[in-house]
């Protein structure tokens, strides 16, 4: 009797112990399925993201003085602006040219050799740098200018050493030819400038185009 007994009783233990994996495999596949879940949304939800985060893009027309914003490939804001006093691609440090190809000095950008055309390979922004307080001699007699850059200097990896898009202290010579080489803004579009490129990674990556049109 008591063999009989003992019979029933592992039988029934070996029944809710198969009731028991059984109940764990179908919550451990419920659970994966879930995770899977989370994480699908997850992803979808980062690639979301991304898509959201607008790509600018900076055109420099040197012929008609005017410098383009574009947004997801599309014109954002367009400035008036002053280049450099001669005309013509850079050729050296000095000769007062903005460039339109990148220079002499090498480059971490794929493809840009010396002499090669920024609408072919972009010049980038490296440094977004506040100039309020600084000076410069434009060698024109009348010594130090406070405000020359306005209040930002944005700094272009061009292949040139000093080269990027600045405010002035003489906004009457944005239109013209008027600069040692640079981009130069009126103050208010260049804080607009800046505070736009600058909501994406500061600013750093921004590509810029600068052609003789």
């Amino acid at each position: 009797m008591e063999e009989m007994y003992m019979r029933r009783f592992l039988c029934r233990v070996r029944f809710w112990l198969a009731v028991f994996f059984a109940c764990v495999m179908v919550a451990g596949n419920a659970g994966a399925a879930g995770a899977a879940e989370i994480t699908e949304n997850q992803a979808g939800a980062t690639a979301a993201a991304l898509d959201a985060v607008p790509v600018y893009k900076i055109y420099v027309h040197k012929v008609s003085h005017t410098l383009e914003l574009y947004r997801d490939g599309e014109v954002y804001k367009r400035y008036g602006c002053a280049t450099g006093m001669n005309t013509g691609d850079k050729q050296r440090p000095g000769d007062h040219r903005t460039p339109f190809s990148w220079g002499y000095i090498m480059a971490s950008i794929p493809g840009a050799e010396p002499w090669t055309p920024s609408e072919y390979v972009p010049f980038v922004v490296d440094e977004v740098v506040y100039a309020g307080h600084w000076t410069h001699d434009f060698g024109d007699g009348k010594g130090e200018i406070a405000g020359a850059y306005g209040p930002w200097f944005i700094s272009l990896n061009t292949g040139w050493d000093g080269i990027g898009i600045h405010g002035t202290h003489d906004e009457n010579s944005i239109g013209t030819n008027a600069s040692e080489g640079c981009i130069r803004l009126r103050n208010a579009d260049v804080q607009e400038l800046k505070d736009i490129i600058c909501q994406v990674n500061g600013g750093i990556g921004v590509q810029v185009v600068i052609s003789e049109d």
